[in-house]
């Protein structure tokens, strides 16, 4: 009989080495370091049960919660609070972002077990049919973001699953150059590790650009100066970039340094601590133009640096710079542009309905009191 599936997500190496031998016991257990890497693993692994730490980098365990609870496979999948926040304000504030349970650090690894146990006993979701052995997701860490990037897309395809215990084949010759790298890409700051040439792989899309800004008319002026060579999509925040990057999956990324919740120079640090994004291309386009602000975004993984206000022509040259990097790849797509496309018209009317909605709402409400204050006169 096949086993139900446990994702423990926690910054601290001990304590998913001690949940994971509690639990090993009756469960098959798969392992996240953050947020961002458990959402980019729960379609991977296809989890029944979610532990989750709360106080993490980058993204704490009440907005990975949330996230989770965004995706239309895993919307109501149980999760666990395991924190050592203790306040009746955090436990609170745990159920309401859609914790099924919340236990505190320090914890009897024993009873953690039992609670779990006891979960399955009173709730029992139908096992979810799993694409991937542990010992598959486990070979495909190994061998890479591109590995996972494949067996996600696989599975969300259909298509035929990539065989993780082979060798990579050597990437296909570096294309020919469309422009010469920008100035920044040569600089004396430290890049990524160089690795055998950038390179596109046959059979895939335009290159998917991911724009994160907090200024509205800035993310539209972007979209329509690059929008016929690139797959365009956005974020308005660090927090709201993160919760997409899975589903976005970008070759690119285009960051400002001065944002709301998160900056962008904390976005960089935080995804280049993931090994999906570690690599990646970056991009800062940011008002802070001092020196030290651009030797500092360089300094902390950004490939290359664009002063505002710049032409078109200025950020079409520099994408094309940073696509002759040695670490750029094309990797597989889940989702179709069209597809996230869709969704995002989708949740952009959901949104708007439900301002409607309150703002009906509150008319109603102004109107009873305005009637109930004139029958008083």
């Amino acid at each position: 009989m096949s086993k139900k599936r446990i994702l423990i997500v926690d910054d601290e190496p001990d304590i998913r080495a001690i949940v994971k031998a509690a639990l090993s016991v009756k469960y098959e257990v798969v392992e996240a370091v953050d947020g961002l890497d458990a959402l980019e693993k729960l379609e991977l692994a296809e989890p029944d049960f979610v532990v989750l730490d709360i106080m993490m980098p980058m993204m704490d365990g009440f907005q990975t919660c949330a996230a989770i609870r965004k995706h239309p496979d895993f919307k109501d999948i149980s999760v666990l609070f395991l924190s050592a926040l203790t306040s009746k304000e955090d436990m609170k504030h745990g159920y309401e972002v859609g914790a099924s349970l919340y236990l505190t650090k320090p914890f009897d690894p024993q009873r953690l077990l039992r609670n779990v146990d006891l979960f399955f006993e009173t709730n029992t979701p139908p096992l979810r049919p799993n694409r991937y052995t542990i010992e598959e997701i486990k070979e495909f860490e190994k061998q890479g973001a591109q590995a996972l990037a494949a067996a996600r897309a696989a599975k969300r395809g259909g298509g035929s699953a990539p065989q993780p215990a082979q060798q990579k084949p050597a990437p296909p010759a570096r294309p020919t150059a469309p422009a010469a790298p920008p100035p920044a890409a040569q600089a004396s700051e430290p890049l990524p590790e160089k690795g055998p040439g950038s390179w596109i792989p046959d059979n895939v899309g335009m290159t998917r650009v991911l724009v994160v800004d907090d200024d509205a008319d800035l993310l539209q002026i972007v979209k329509m100066c690059i929008e016929q060579d690139f797959e365009v999509l956005t974020a308005m925040d660090g927090i709201e970039a993160i919760e997409k990057i899975t589903s976005y999956q970008p070759d690119l990324i285009v960051l400002d340094a001065m944002m709301p919740k998160m900056s962008g120079f904390q976005l960089c640090q935080s995804l280049r601590r993931n090994a999906r994004y570690a690599k990646t291309p970056m991009m800062f386009v940011s008002g802070k133009t001092t020196p030290r602000d651009r030797d500092y975004a360089l300094r902390i993984g950004a490939n290359d640096f664009l002063p505002k206000p710049f032409e078109p022509s200025e950020l079409r040259a520099k994408l094309q710079g940073l696509m002759q990097l040695p670490t750029f790849r094309i990797y597989p797509k889940t989702l179709t542009y069209a597809q996230l496309q869709a969704w995002e018209n989708r949740r952009r009317n959901d949104l708007e309905n439900k301002q409607t909605r309150l703002l009906r709402k509150e008319e109603t409400e102004l109107e009873k009191f305005l009637r109930q204050h004139s029958a008083d006169k």
